[in-house]
């Protein structure tokens, strides 16, 4: 890797000299982790883990979540033993004491369970109270957008919607999956899939813009980078916080809103009639707990990912024996959100995660909401973000989060760049006080 970067660097492909000291760093970085699992155990886990996934497909359209068991499993002991080989091959720790915090430190550099610990407990001593208050209120009124709104009209839509944020054909391109993902193949062509249900045609949207918010994000690389490893996403919680930017701070307010209802009443008159934007406003924000993560309003979102938190880390430290995880998942909804899944497609099988050995990412969803809504504040200081989207400007938008994040790349670690765009370091605080002023002013509560 060394002397890739080297010839490089001598053909041409210069980098300023702290761009290549910033180079060298992360290529020595990726030597270690490469060096402690020898090529044929690599082979071999990759194909453990591509039998896992394919598995897991069948699996969940059958939602039986006992025939998957046994092909999670080797799955998991594999990336221990690899994340094991990583932490000998290491001279630093990291703050490492447990496998997991190598795992959690693999996806965001620095962040171990001492610190997600105390950034959950922090989320629930908010967000818990503030759901319980939520329940206890008149419910919003989301009827009207439950009814069958049939995929090809929402495929009509969604061209104008996408068109409307400036993903356009020239960069990008979108498809359609079971589970919603970007792959970033160069600055000039980034691709995403959505997924379109036919009775929530509102989470076809949010799954649209949040997808949107990474292709974004590999988009605006500054083109110098292209090709380096420098050029690759600081770490997960970034590349999160751009999806759930764009998801919750854009998609989901009431300005977009405004533009997006006359384009679905274009297609939808009969469902959409008399409804008003503040009305699917209201709805497309109602919190309801449910059991699907993606699908998840704003309050309930981040006791998801807690949950799978928990479950992680109780299965990395061997306290939690795979047989008994669809028993685990369900009590764990039971406890947080009041629900218990009616299968395990719903429920213990319904991510790509685990079964794909992304051990570690989720946690990263909730810290890049949590540095979403810092993001946002400060936007707010440049910028009016209601006045821009009501007039057709989303692109001005991305082009703000573009000079802020999106051409560093991996110049500089997340929190860096958190703290050269808002001008604090990156707090928990304003993920928290978004949550409670959006929802006590919907929800109308003291």
């Amino acid at each position: 890797i060394y002397e890739t970067v080297c010839t490089l660097y001598e053909a041409g492909s210069r980098l300023a000299d702290d761009d290549l000291v910033r180079e060298l760093e992360l290529a020595k970085q990726m030597l270690e982790r490469e060096r402690s699992v020898s090529p044929a155990d690599r082979a071999a886990y990759d194909r453990v883990v591509e039998l896992s996934g394919r598995m897991w497909l069948k699996a969940k359209a059958e939602a039986d979540f006992k025939s998957y068991a046994p092909y999670l499993e080797p799955v998991i002991e594999g990336y221990k033993a690899m994340t094991a080989g990583m932490c000998e091959a290491s001279p630093q720790t990291g703050g490492w004491q447990r496998l997991y915090d190598r795992m959690l430190d693999l996806n965001q550099p620095g962040w171990n369970i001492a610190r997600y610990d105390r950034f959950f407990e922090e989320i629930k001593t908010h967000v818990i109270p503030l759901l319980e208050q939520i329940m206890e209120a008149p419910p919003v009124r989301d009827d009207f957008i439950r009814k069958p709104f049939p995929a090809d009209r929402q495929r009509q839509v969604m061209a104008k919607i996408l068109e409307y944020i400036g993903f356009t054909p020239d960069w990008g391109k979108m498809g359609e999956a079971e589970h919603p993902l970007t792959t970033p193949i160069c600055i000039g062509d980034v691709r995403f899939t959505t997924k379109y249900r036919e009775c929530q045609p509102v989470q076809a949207v949010f799954s649209t813009i949040h997808e949107s918010g990474h292709a974004r994000h590999a988009h605006g690389l500054d083109p110098k980078y292209e090709g380096w490893l420098i050029g690759s996403s600081a770490s997960a919680g970034l590349c999160e916080s751009q999806s759930r930017f764009c998801e919750n701070h854009l998609g989901r307010s009431l300005a977009f809103w405004e533009v997006m209802l006359p384009l679905f009443k274009e297609a939808f008159p009969v469902q959409l009639e008399g409804i008003t934007p503040s009305m699917i406003y209201r709805a497309a924000n109602a919190v309801k707990p449910s059991p699907v993560r993606t699908e998840a309003d704003e309050v309930t979102y981040p006791l998801h990912i807690l949950i799978r938190y928990e479950l992680e880390k109780e299965m990395m430290d061997g306290d939690l024996r795979v047989k008994d995880l669809e028993e685990a998942w369900n009590e764990k909804y039971r406890k947080y959100l009041g629900i218990t899944p009616a299968n395990a497609a719903e429920g213990v099988l319904q991510d790509m995660h685990w079964p794909y050995a992304y051990f570690g990412y989720f946690p990263t969803y909730a810290l890049g909401s949590a540095a979403a809504a810092q993001l946002f504040a400060a936007m707010q200081r440049d910028l009016d973000p209601a006045q821009l989207l009501k007039e057709h400007r989303y692109p001005e938008l991305m082009a703000w989060l573009g000079r802020k994040v999106h051409r560093f790349g991996n110049r500089y670690p997340m929190e860096e760049i958190i703290r050269m765009a808002a001008g604090e370091d990156l707090s928990v605080k304003y993920y928290t006080d978004w949550l409670e002023s959006k929802y006590r002013g919907i929800y109308k509560l003291k």
